[in-house]
């Protein structure tokens, strides 16, 4: 438990890119605490068989989404204060503590242990995240607090892979899995002013089908 601990620590420090991947879904996240700037990209298959895309960026307490796959919802950047999000919200790219969320992924944990030198296998308690999707939590129900885990250090001691094994409590849920890794920088800029409109709460339907 305090080696993976360790690990959250230091996937915390510098500048980092975590993918998640789950059911179809990729989120791109990269983010820059120190000089407070993140961006992150989201695409989610459709049940037509399409795929909705979502941007985002994140400068400081301000906050630029963009989605052009969602009808009712404008084409430009969506300009809103990160003040302005639900506690815990995905959309914030810069949480305070955890960036990552790997914090609150070890703080799921119940059992672990090594299988061998940087590997970890376990169970969580995911009813203890603030991260993990409410609609996975509500279908898991009790399920969700026993849920295997598989977790990879690299030789710097941050993680470089987590592995939330969900199909083998519930089959009709897909795997989670994060993948981190350490950049020089972030390339996020301010969209130009022509190209942004502000708004004082995101819509509904951009919440619903991009909140992680």
């Amino acid at each position: 438990m305090e080696k993976l601990a360790d690990a959250a620590a230091k996937t915390n420090q510098g500048v980092m890119t975590v993918v998640l991947q789950h059911s179809g879904l990729t989120a791109d996240h990269r983010m820059d605490p120190a000089n407070k700037k993140a961006t992150m990209s989201i695409a989610i298959p459709d049940p037509a068989g399409d795929t909705l895309r979502a941007e985002l960026i994140q400068i400081g307490t301000d906050l630029y989404v963009r989605t052009r796959d969602l009808p009712g919802v404008p084409k430009m950047w969506m300009h809103i204060g990160v003040a302005t999000l639900p506690a815990g919200s995905s959309f914030n790219l810069l949480a305070e503590s955890d960036h990552t969320g790997a914090a609150d992924l070890v703080s799921c944990v119940v059992t672990a242990k090594r299988k061998g030198g940087a590997d970890f296998v376990g169970t969580l308690d995911l009813t203890r995240s603030h991260s993990i999707s409410r609609k996975v939590l509500d279908g898991l129900g009790p399920k969700a607090t026993a849920v295997p885990f598989s977790a990879v250090t690299s030789p710097d001691g941050n993680f470089f892979e987590f592995n939330i094994d969900v199909p083998s409590v519930d089959p009709t849920y897909g795997a989670l899995r994060y993948t981190y890794s350490r950049s020089d920088g972030v390339d996020a800029k301010r969209p130009a002013a022509s190209e942004v409109t502000d708004i004082t709460a995101l819509p509904r339907s951009v919440i619903d089908r991009f909140e992680l």
